[in-house]
């Protein structure tokens, strides 16, 4: 990874708790699915999914979720506004579609995503759109509730196209006025899919998420070599 200067662009609160960040770099490149590091001031250097693809340069977008004005993600918000000009570091992670578990006899790629994972995966599907990838494409997007789900616009031109690609919404606990699936990811997916024998999965969130999302889906065929996921670098198994 190197610093770089980028210029701050718009940033914008999407949903409840989630804000929509560009910057414009130049003169540099990544690979979809990588992550930048964003430096404080204080020396503190905090990681982030980019969620734009590489043919969107030299703009980048972010999704940053602020719980609440302790958290370390307010801090980073707080410090984007008051500056037209900051420091990152980048490219960074191994988790990207040049990953080696994408070979010719990969029939179906599964990507997929809790919360703001979702950054890390948008970058991975727009890129392969972008290629025209031929193969099978799916994304599951898992969010707690309905008022979490960011990004609608994008989501609903993407599901009107096909070619062997799908998104799907899963929301854990629905109000009334929601029409989507609903339950946990792995559930969606064993739903769509009984045989991942033959399927690679990206997968994008916290530690307890993807861990527990990939014991679920062993039963179906897929495993630990047929992932990735930025986790297995900073928080292996033991």
């Amino acid at each position: 990874m190197k610093d770089v200067t980028a210029q701050v662009g718009t940033i914008e609160l999407i949903n409840h708790n989630v804000y929509q960040v560009t910057l414009k770099v130049e003169n540099l490149d990544f690979i979809a699915g990588q992550y930048l590091m964003i430096v404080l001031p204080s020396g503190e250097m905090v990681p982030y999914s980019i969620g734009s693809a590489p043919h969107e340069l030299p703009e980048l977008t972010l999704y940053i979720l602020v719980n609440d004005d302790a958290s370390l993600a307010y801090k980073v918000i707080d410090f984007l506004m008051s500056h037209t000009d900051i420091t990152i570091k980048m490219p960074g992670g191994d988790s990207h579609i040049e990953a080696p578990l994408i070979t010719p006899n990969v029939d179906h790629i599964l990507l997929i995503a809790g919360g703001t994972g979702f950054s890390q995966i948008k970058s991975l599907y727009d890129h392969l759109k972008y290629q025209n990838y031929s193969g099978k494409v799916s994304f599951y997007w898992g969010l707690r509730t309905p008022e979490d789900v960011f990004q609608k616009e994008w989501l609903k031109v993407m599901s009107d196209t096909d070619n062997g690609f799908s998104i799907n919404v899963v929301v854990n606990e629905p109000n009334d006025s929601w029409g989507g699936r609903t339950g946990w990811l792995y559930q969606a997916i064993q739903e769509d899919f009984t045989d991942l024998s033959q399927s690679v999965a990206f997968i994008s969130g916290s530690v307890a998420m993807v861990y527990g999302t990939l014991d679920q889906l062993q039963a179906s065929g897929l495993h630990d070599a047929q992932c990735t996921s930025d986790v297995f670098a900073y928080a292996p198994r033991n």
